[in-house]
């Protein structure tokens, strides 16, 4: 049997493998190879962290030449496609969950798919739209304030009467408190926080058949039999167009 004696410089380079290889976290298959090659490793290690960017945009359906002072319901289109990955690389759609929490009360739950989102804000107020992104651990958030505009509808009064049929009547009162005159009304109805019925009107043909600033109009319809306070709030209303 042959025994190959090492030279001086082998050996020390054999020294340098093992404690280099001695000193690393007990990491498997992908992961072993990154770290070895230079790599990151998710979540920490010599990579950049990951970077969660939110980006929000009112929705391209939505004019706003008639509504300067973006009055609500509003829908805004949201994205985390801007996103960098540990590694400051554009992320991919599918390589990260992401969550959304909108502010307002409404959330998307935990997703492989939802990289582009879209949510409509129903009332006045200013809200803090979070994305959460993340995998294994790595994970980051961002956060975008969307401010929307008052109702354009003030509700001055809410008024019911039970019907024979068990339904009830109802009219409310409401004031155009936007600086435009309107061709389309709109209220939501709520009993306890919940929503129970909509009702709009488009004014052609109607007495007003529009309806100028600071003016006011009746909403009529009829719902069934409720639990707890009912209040009305502002809904969708359209200003009013020449040849309409």
């Amino acid at each position: 049997m042959h025994h190959h004696r090492l030279s001086t410089p082998a050996k020390l380079l054999l020294v340098l493998v093992v404690v280099a290889v001695s000193t690393l976290p007990l990491l498997t298959g992908c992961a072993f190879i990154d770290q070895l090659l230079g790599g990151g490793v998710s979540g920490g290690g010599t990579g950049n962290a990951l970077k969660a960017v939110i980006t929000a945009e009112l929705d391209d359906n939505w004019d706003t030449t008639l509504n300067p002072d973006l009055r609500p319901p509003l829908m805004y289109d949201f994205s985390a496609m801007d996103s960098l990955s540990e590694w400051g690389e554009p992320i991919e759609k599918g390589s990260y969950q992401v969550a959304w929490d909108f502010g307002d009360g409404e959330t998307r739950g935990v997703e492989w798919s939802d990289y582009t989102t879209h949510h409509r804000y129903w009332d006045e107020g200013t809200y803090t739209a979070t994305l959460t992104l993340g995998y294994g651990n790595a994970s980051d958030t961002a956060q975008k304030m969307i401010t929307i505009g008052p109702g354009w509808l003030e509700i001055l009064s809410l008024e019911t009467e039970p019907r024979t049929d068990g339904q009830f009547n109802v009219a409310v009162l409401v004031r155009n408190q936007s600086n435009q005159t309107l061709g389309k009304v709109g209220v939501r109805l709520f009993a306890n926080g919940v929503l129970v019925r909509m009702l709009d009107v488009i004014l052609e043909g109607e007495t007003p058949d529009r309806l100028p600033p600071n003016g006011t109009y009746t909403l009529r319809g009829a719902i069934y039999p409720w639990t707890g306070t009912l209040t009305a709030r502002s809904s969708l209303c359209l200003p009013w167009q020449d040849g309409q």
